[in-house]
């Protein structure tokens, strides 16, 4: 399957929040080896051109960004601090990846999924970005998950 978006403006459209939220920007990482993948978030994006965009990241990964969100150290954290920023993040991020897409449809509601469930899926294309050792994992796929 052809990308959705390749791995360079998805990592512009990571960025534009991420440099923002916390003064982190990411580009494709130089690995194809995704991290083992601790939490997974997915968004639908309906419409006419339906999309579903998922982020994804090791535990290392969720603590650095979602800290860094915080202003709190990593041990201070628990998972609902973790998968409330995470829900942010993607929905911000699907806010950029719809105006880069040029969609006319509205954001659906993030939520945290199996990824290896939700993932077998056929379709799905998957970009590993990179921040400083923080891997971050966007997904994309032609339809509603």
């Amino acid at each position: 399957m052809a990308d959705i978006l390749p791995a360079e403006r998805l990592a512009a459209s990571v960025s534009r929040v991420t440099g923002t939220m916390l003064g982190r920007t990411f580009q494709p990482a130089a690995t194809t080896q995704p991290p083992t993948l601790w939490r997974t978030v997915v968004l639908p994006i309906p419409g006419k051109r339906p999309i579903s965009v998922a982020l994804s990241s090791d535990r290392a990964g969720c603590a650095a960004l979602a800290a860094a969100m915080l202003g709190l150290e990593e041990d201070e954290l628990d998972v609902s601090m973790i998968d409330d920023f995470l829900r942010e993040l993607l929905n911000m991020t699907a806010g950029q990846i719809k105006h880069e897409l040029a969609l006319d449809a509205a954001l659906g509601l993030p939520r945290i999924v199996d990824g290896g469930q939700t993932f077998q899926l056929a379709g799905w294309s998957h970009h590993i970005l990179d921040s400083n050792s923080v891997n971050l994992v966007v997904s994309l796929v032609t339809q509603v998950v």
